[in-house]
């Protein structure tokens, strides 16, 4: 299978195939895309909203690049490891694409990156070129309805992100894995600590998949130090928090120029049978 008969039009669901700057459908009518100059498309049918704002991006892109959750892309590198360039991992809800392009530069394997945030997939985008990674592609498209053929992928990776279990089981192709990485119960509870007064440990997530099989999990539990305001304000800037947290609890956070967390993931590997 080569990228032309994996990707599908948003639109009608015919193959999409690449030519030049721009993908065509093979539908009666040839929908067509174009690819920007950074190197993604937009296959989200009518207007993307939501996901990261720009400002957003560059905080998550600034903190991850300083290594404090490289931890989760090697595991999930390691749980890939058997893949290859003749191999399809779809990554669900990419963001930035962090672990994406390390994924395609670690397995070899073709990486494809989605996400409704275009900011994400430009920020996305630009990071592969800069890596030289060819086999890494973005696109803007949401999760609950990728522009990918029924069993066209190997493997998706889900990190941080909802799960759209019905989704996913349609696009893996049968014995394909879902990895999904989600928070565990004591992640980042240093920084929850640090702005509330009450803290809490997260509880397990309610959308896990009920119709595939789960044959492995992993669970990752380190600490991690941030040494100025920057990195604090840009962890903070990721999480859920930066939005429902008060102007009072939030000083309490801006106040800091160091801080010590826990970063606590579970990664679950589900089969498609």
């Amino acid at each position: 299978m080569n990228l032309s008969e994996i990707l599908v039009c948003p639109v009608c669901k015919g193959a999409l195939h690449k030519e030049e700057k721009s993908y065509f459908c093979d539908g009666v009518k040839r929908h067509c895309f174009d690819v920007s100059a950074h190197g993604h498309a937009n296959l989200c049918p009518g207007k993307a909203t939501g996901g990261d704002d720009k400002r957003a991006v560059r905080s998550r892109t600034e903190f991850l690049n300083l290594g404090h959750y490289a931890p989760i892309s090697d595991k999930l590198c390691e749980i890939l490891s058997d893949l290859n360039e003749k191999n399809f991992v779809v990554d669900a809800g990419c963001g930035e694409g962090y672990y994406t392009n390390n994924i395609a530069c670690k397995t070899g394997a073709q990486t494809y990156g989605f996400d409704l945030s275009k900011e994400a997939i430009i920020s996305a985008s630009k990071s592969a070129k800069r890596q030289g990674l060819t086999n890494s592609r973005f696109f803007v498209g949401g999760i609950y309805n990728l522009p990918v053929c029924d069993d066209g992928a190997d493997a998706i990776t889900n990190i941080f992100a909802p799960c759209a279990e019905n989704e996913f089981s349609r696009i893996l192709k049968t014995g394909g894995r879902l990895i999904i990485v989600a928070a565990g119960k004591n992640h980042l509870y240093g920084l929850k600590r640090a702005i509330y007064d009450e803290v809490h440990t997260n509880e397990e997530r309610a959308d896990m998949p009920k119709d595939m099989k789960l044959q492995a999990t992993h669970n990752l539990s380190y600490t991690i130090s941030l040494q100025s305001e920057e990195e604090i304000r840009n962890l903070f800037s990721m999480t859920p928090y930066s939005y429902r947290t008060s102007e009072k609890d939030m000083q309490k956070l801006y106040a800091l120029t160091s801080l010590e967390t826990e970063v606590e993931v579970n990664i679950f590997v589900y089969r498609k049978e």
